[in-house]
């Protein structure tokens, strides 16, 4: 019969134990999502650039060459129709 009793018991702190930890963790957590949401948002955190953005840099020139010799050539090959055997 007491051991019976001292296993209600453990059972009982081990439970309340177990929710209090939980409860405290889980205002921790909204305690966190409310400061990154302040903190992410709030004018005074937002990012200031300390020196001025360069501006983007130029879009390279197009080649007007065409295709040499050997791309063509290659590119002929390609297409070229192939013999059946």
């Amino acid at each position: 019969m007491a051991w019976e009793l001292l296993a209600i018991w453990a059972i009982v702190i081990a439970t309340t134990v177990w929710f209090f930890r939980d409860e405290r963790r889980l205002r921790a957590e909204a305690e966190l999502q409310r400061a990154a949401r302040y903190y992410a948002h709030a004018p005074k955190y937002r990012h200031v650039a300390v020196e001025p953005v360069e501006a983007p840099a130029p879009a390279p020139q197009r080649r007007t060459g065409g295709l040499n010799r050997e791309q063509r050539a290659f590119i002929a090959a390609l297409t070229a129709p192939k013999a059946s055997a």
